[in-house]
């Protein structure tokens, strides 16, 4: 059997495309892991310094932000010194790190400013308590005073109503002592000894009912009842029974 040259051509070429074509795929595959691992180192390092900072009891009371890219940590905040500023560039200097950029910035103040915040916030809290409290002392105050009004009102309905009560009990009285002077003052009359006389007294208006023995007796007796002080008038309804 013979093979022709352009056979053995074509099959050394597809060995050379075989030959390169698989390490090009190989190759192409690396970067990717080698990314992917770096990643994870820098949020892995990110961690432990910003967790060092947290630690360190000088450090711990600032606000410093931490950030690592490909090995290379970039330090953010503020610190009261300069010597915290190094401090904190010490710290991120960890195992794994290839720089550390410091770009925290010194404020002497720092403590001073959080105290005046936080003293600003307590006095708004006491401001607004204040506030809080004044309000509802006005609306206790109004509410009293409309407590005290209405006290005043029904006070003074029931002392209306006490005082026209009162009032009608002393007319009453003040009849009834009227009717019993009339009374008094019609039995010690002479002429109308034997009379049956009734006397019944409404707002000082004696009225006198029942008989008597002559004109001159009705008449009497409606002269003693019109002179009884407190009398106001006089309704004679006397009736004059004639001797036979």
């Amino acid at each position: 059997m013979k093979i022709s040259r352009n056979t053995v051509m074509a099959a050394a070429g597809l060995a050379g495309f075989f030959a390169v074509a698989v390490p090009v795929a190989t190759a192409s595959a690396a970067p990717r892991a080698i990314g992917t691992a770096a990643a994870a180192d820098d949020e892995s390092l990110e961690k432990r310094i910003a967790a060092d900072l947290k630690k360190d009891s000088t450090l711990a009371p600032r606000d410093i932000d931490v950030d690592v890219k490909d090995g290379h940590v970039t330090l953010t905040g503020t610190v009261r010194t300069t010597a915290e500023k190094t401090r904190a560039a010490h710290l991120a200097n960890v195992s794994g790190v290839v720089s550390v950029i410091n770009k925290i910035e010194v404020d002497p103040k720092i403590d001073q400013s959080k105290i005046d915040t936080a003293a600003d916030k307590t006095k708004s809290g006491v401001n607004k308590a204040v506030d809080a409290t004044e309000h509802a002392a006005e609306k206790t105050k109004e509410g009293v005073e409309k407590g005290v009004g209405k006290t005043e009102e029904g006070v003074g309905k029931a002392a209306d109503s006490t005082a026209d009560a009162l009032h009608k009990t002393s007319a009453k009285m003040s009849d009834a002592a009227l009717t019993t002077k009339v009374k008094s003052r019609l039995s010690d009359e002479s002429l109308l000894k034997g009379s049956a006389i009734d006397v019944d007294t409404s707002n000082h208006v004696v009225t006198l009912k029942g008989t008597v023995a002559s004109t001159v007796a009705k008449t009497r007796a409606g002269t003693i009842a019109s002179a009884t002080d407190g009398v106001t008038r006089v309704n004679n309804q006397l009736v004059v029974s004639e001797a036979k």
